[in-house]
């Protein structure tokens, strides 16, 4: 069957090279949607959806825009409402089943647009970005495949051609492309970090032989939380609930200084709790901030006089205090208690990752301690707590963890 492939670009300045790709793919038996979401010039080819119809989607008309960049107004402030006015009418397409793959061409403004689109669309859906420059902060962590360019896409030289002929190839490839069909099993979502890695290796093996699929994800749960509210994910195992500790201690300055972004999500999973998903939470990675540095002096100096040590050449794990993991604790059971699942949280008294077992620098009993107490103290009678005497990375949590994920799956308490 033919694919719907969508194409954003700016025609004014690249709608010959559209063109040119519009003819190679549908030469392949596709068809080509073209989104002009250009504001100045005229457009040297016209859009299936018109840059009027797109300045529409978004708030304006292409005649307010036009006026206001002539009156000198930030360039930005049309390419704001020509993303918002992109990601409608692709949203748009997409629900009517007029879309199977999407494709943008361009440099800066162009990967704005393109990028801002495809993040409407679920995970899977074919997403290729084709840029002169590539910056990936408006990428993220999607699932989007970038394809840098070697010259500027002006004109049809052979090397704009040959180009431009192999991101057609590739986004042919991925519309036609598809999965092979095998038996679903239930995917269970996972986080996980290098220092908890040992246990989440070994409940994965154990759930793969229970029936359940597992995906994991590296300390942050943006991705996650889009999977579970796109219906993909069954159920969550948070051995690692580390991502709690900016959420909960660290002010902007500190998660700019960490990740360059001015603020942090304060709450984390909140898709679990209104999907009503099971759901196991451990404190995996509860035991240290991390920082990026070579040592203790590049850290912030309130953290300095604390139990330290390096993971890796250029990363430093610092311990939390007992005080901070109070408020950790407290943090943790009011988002268990906001479950409309069942939920469960298992604590390794042993250790809450492989930097503070017995032996390793961040061991800290004491300090466990008052994430416990505090968790105790607050979670409602509803939410099963577990401790379990052992470290988080010993094969006996990891049979109480699916032990206890099968009781919360078959609804035995």
């Amino acid at each position: 069957m033919p694919k719907k492939i969508v194409i954003i670009a700016t025609l004014d300045t690249r709608g010959d090279e559209v063109q040119y790709l519009r003819e190679i793919i549908e030469k392949k038996g596709h068809q080509t949607i073209i989104v002009d979401a250009g504001v100045m010039g005229k457009p040297q080819i016209r859009g299936d959806v018109p840059r009027e119809k797109v300045a529409e989607a978004g708030g304006k008309s292409l005649k307010e825009l036009v006026e206001a960049a002539e009156k000198g107004a930030d360039r930005f402030e049309a390419t704001k409402i020509m993303i918002e006015g992109v990601k409608k009418i692709v949203a748009d397409l997409y629900s009517k089943g007029e879309l199977h793959g999407i494709m943008s061409l361009g440099g800066t403004t162009a990967a704005a647009l393109g990028t801002a689109a495809m993040k409407v669309l679920p995970i899977g859906v074919p997403k290729l970005l084709v840029t002169t420059f590539i910056d990936p902060r408006p990428i993220g962590d999607e699932d989007i495949t970038v394809m840098q360019t070697p010259v500027d896409l002006v004109g049809l030289d052979k090397i704009v051609k040959r180009t431009l002929a192999n991101a057609a190839g590739a986004i042919i490839g991925m519309v036609e492309q598809e999965v092979p069909k095998a038996e679903e099993k239930p995917l269970v979502g996972m986080t996980v970090l290098g220092v908890t890695t040992p246990c989440v290796q070994k409940v994965i093996s154990r759930l793969e032989k229970k029936g359940y699929n597992a995906v994991t994800f590296h300390a942050k749960t943006p991705m996650l939380d889009r999977l579970i509210r796109e219906g993909s994910i069954d159920a969550v195992i948070d051995v690692t609930s580390f991502e709690t500790i900016p959420m909960v201690l660290y002010p902007p300055e500190y998660i700019a200084m960490l990740i360059g972004a001015p603020e942090v999500r304060r709450v984390r999973l909140e898709s679990a709790n209104e999907k009503a998903l099971p759901q196991i939470i451990a404190p995996g990675g509860l035991d240290m901030h991390i920082f990026p540095g070579t040592g203790i002096d590049n850290v912030p100096s309130e953290f300095k006089g604390r139990a330290w040590t390096m993971h890796g050449p250029s990363v430093v794990l610092v311990r939390t205090t007992r005080e901070e993991l109070e408020k950790v604790g407290k943090n943790i059971a009011e988002r268990a208690n906001r479950a409309k699942g069942p939920v469960a949280i298992i604590i390794p008294l042993r250790g809450f990752s492989e930097a503070s077992k017995k032996g390793a620098p961040l061991h800290d009993p004491e300090a466990d301690r008052g994430f416990i107490e505090a968790l105790k103290k607050n979670v409602e009678k509803k939410v099963k707590v577990v401790e379990v005497d052992c470290h988080i990375n010993d094969d006996m949590f990891a049979d109480k963890v699916v032990e206890t994920f099968e009781e919360l799956i078959t609804g035995r308490r």
